[in-house]
């Protein structure tokens, strides 16, 4: 069998049904990728992990077989940011003893949990899982915030709520985070998003609008919208 048939066939099984289940089964066969990549651009720094299979991700979701690439080398192309994210890490400032121990621990959890669920996990969520207060974990997120390039997402839109995505009030196709927060909403929450953002080619409302066909107070859609954009604000920082 060739080296990268079972990742092809993956790709194309993602292609066909595009959910969540079928892109971890693509990102569990570019495995062999992703580890080269972290070997080649990442000095082998498997921290990194989760940073890779996000960039893997986003590279799955931009491909285009029309082009002549071969998926692998695509995705070889689209794990290159690991080198700057490799570059960070090893410039980051004096971090003390105890924060790096559990740094390290944080690190391991989320990529656990992204490895088995195929999205970030919630601070309630690690904090159950590593025996910490939700407080420490908001304070490791400091130090990890000093190891990415700052975002260029706008703070607040027009409508006083948190921005889907910058300049744009539209979903773009090759946002996966997209769908990981749709797939976990609730009902009106993903009615909210798609009417937000445009989502599974939903028409775009305003908030009044959304408000008047969910029966809900606007302040209760806008409540709901800045959750979820800040949500998909975190999950784009943590993958840039």
């Amino acid at each position: 069998m060739p080296k990268y048939e079972e990742l092809d066939k993956a790709y194309k099984s993602w292609r066909e049904r595009q959910t969540p289940d079928s892109m971890a089964a693509a990102l569990e066969a570019a495995d062999p990728v992703i580890n080269n990549a972290i070997t080649s651009y990442a000095g082998g720094n498997k921290t990194l992990r989760t940073q890779a299979k996000k960039l893997a991700a986003r590279g799955i979701q931009t491909y285009d077989p029309e082009r002549g690439a071969q998926l692998h080398s695509h995705l070889m192309n689209q794990l290159q940011p690991l080198r700057r994210l490799h570059q960070q890490r090893s410039n980051v400032i004096h971090v003390p003893e105890r924060v790096q121990v559990d740094l390290f621990k944080l690190r391991q959890a989320q990529q656990g949990f992204f490895d088995r669920f195929g999205r970030e996990a919630a601070d309630t969520e690690l904090a159950e899982h590593l025996g910490l207060p939700q407080s420490r974990i908001r304070h490791l997120r400091k130090f990890m915030k000093q190891e990415r390039a700052e975002s260029s997402m706008q703070s607040i839109s027009d409508e006083g709520e948190e921005p889907f995505y910058p300049g744009s009030s539209s979903a773009k196709p090759e946002d996966i985070w997209t769908e990981y927060v749709h797939h976990d909403a609730s009902p009106i929450d993903q009615k909210i998003l798609e009417w937000k953002t445009g989502f599974n080619g939903k028409e775009i409302l305003s908030t009044q609008d959304i408000a008047r066909k969910l029966r809900i107070s606007p302040s209760a859609v806008s409540q709901r919208a800045t959750r979820m954009a800040q949500q998909l604000k975190r999950l784009q920082e943590e993958g840039a």
